[in-house]
């Protein structure tokens, strides 16, 4: 008579992989409860910028390309 190999032992043991796997699996959790709870101290609050001369300089030179480009775009149109 032929028995079925899903009646013998070794057949319901799980892979020792699979094992190992399950028990990496609280060790994870446990390293990664712990590496959040790191505290570190409060980072400064960021200073508010009030030297806007930069930003000013840029701007100029973002309105002075605009009237070129408007410029061109008229005299392109005039010698149509």
């Amino acid at each position: 008579m032929i028995r079925s190999i899903r009646n013998h032992l070794s057949f319901n043991r799980p892979d020792k992989h699979v094992i190992k796997k399950l028990l990496l699996l609280p060790v994870a959790g446990i390293f990664m409860a712990c590496a959040s709870c790191s505290e570190s101290a409060p980072k400064p609050p960021p200073v508010p910028v009030t030297d806007t001369k930069p930003v000013g300089e840029g701007l100029k030179v973002i309105g002075f390309a605009m009237l070129g480009a408007a410029v061109v775009v008229v005299l392109g149109r005039m010698l149509k």
